[in-house]
């Protein structure tokens, strides 16, 4: 049960195994400390949906954290009971994957992958923390693939189809980079995979190659914007895909005020653009702050009617 005793609700808008069709999936990564331009913690998240309805809102529970989140409902516009990325007061940041390469889909659902972040959002401060609790997090055998940051670390989580199955990749061990799509990548739990996608191979060998090999240190607005955007292997395969639904950024600068930049851009959608500065104000009295940035688009021929012409997945990568 999903324990949500208060809901600001701002924003809504409405190898070699069997090969299967393109998955309904993700794209996630993060960076931190010195891969960074600010040092600190970079997390993103493409999400990816055929149909679904978004919702951008701060939740909070006596008690408990405050946290913002990109939540979602896949059958209408509200409630919005599950949760695909986030970020709380204290710049502890989740985004998550669909674990889609197991056969039984009762193993990964919307609704156990949400109550991991809403139980990492709520009551935890920092990566440290969720790593001493790592057992009771993530033993509990529903298959989901999670990326957790703060300011001072990254990890990348697999959670296996069996009780007790997960393995964990921290940033630090591996130049301070995780990625991931829809399948296991990690040494024990690659065994796993039972059911092949393309375009989640696809994806992660294109995010794996430009986080490392980035000329440069890393920026949310420069890098990570460009790497949400990149559309270069087609409309099924891309990490921008034309069943994008939003990209979610969130920076934890190592001194500075954690931010947001989020778009909503699902051809089926009005396009809407979000910068968010997560001030301790922000945390105050969030309603405020969370309203989209103006868009114009004079001179822009638009197709669809309200998405702006770039996410028509023609972009292509310098």
């Amino acid at each position: 049960m999903l324990n949500i005793c208060k809901s600001l609700l701002i924003a809504g808008v409405g190898a070699a195994l069997a090969v299967t069709q393109s998955a309904s999936a993700c794209t996630t990564f993060a960076s931190t400390g010195t891969a960074n331009f600010d040092g600190g913690l970079i997390i993103a998240k493409n999400r990816d949906s055929m149909a679904t309805y978004e919702n951008l809102a701060v939740r909070s529970t006596p008690g408990k954290n405050s946290y913002l989140g990109l939540f979602y409902n896949t059958s209408s516009t509200t409630p919005y009971p599950y949760i695909a990325a986030g970020i709380n007061e204290h710049g502890l940041s989740v985004v998550q994957n669909e674990a889609a390469s197991v056969y039984n889909p009762n193993t990964f659902n919307d609704a156990d992958q949400s109550e991991a972040i809403y139980a990492i959002l709520a009551n935890y401060s920092s990566v440290a923390e969720v790593l001493t609790d790592q057992q009771a997090l993530f033993g509990n055998g529903l298959a989901n693939f999670l990326i957790i940051g703060d300011k001072s670390e990254a990890i990348l989580v697999e959670v296996g189809p069996e009780k007790n199955s997960f393995q964990i990749l921290q940033a630090s061990d591996n130049n301070n980079r995780v990625f991931h799509t829809n399948h296991y990548v990690l040494g024990k739990m690659r065994k796993l995979n039972k059911i092949y996608y393309s375009d989640s191979e696809d994806r992660f060998r294109a995010i794996k190659r430009l986080m490392t090999k980035a000329p440069s240190q890393l920026t949310a607005d420069g890098s990570y914007y460009q790497w949400v955007s990149n559309a270069v292997d087609g409309p099924a395969n891309s990490i921008l895909r034309e069943m994008t639904v939003a990209s979610w950024i969130v920076s934890v600068p190592e001194n500075g005020t954690p931010e947001l930049m989020l778009r909503f851009t699902s051809p089926s959608l009005e396009f809407q653009r979000y910068r968010v500065s997560l001030t301790p104000e922000f945390w105050g009295e969030p309603t405020p702050s969370l309203k989209p940035a103006p868009v114009s688009f004079t001179g822009v021929s638009i197709e669809p009617v309200g998405s702006e012409q770039q996410y028509n997945y023609t972009v292509r990568e310098k």
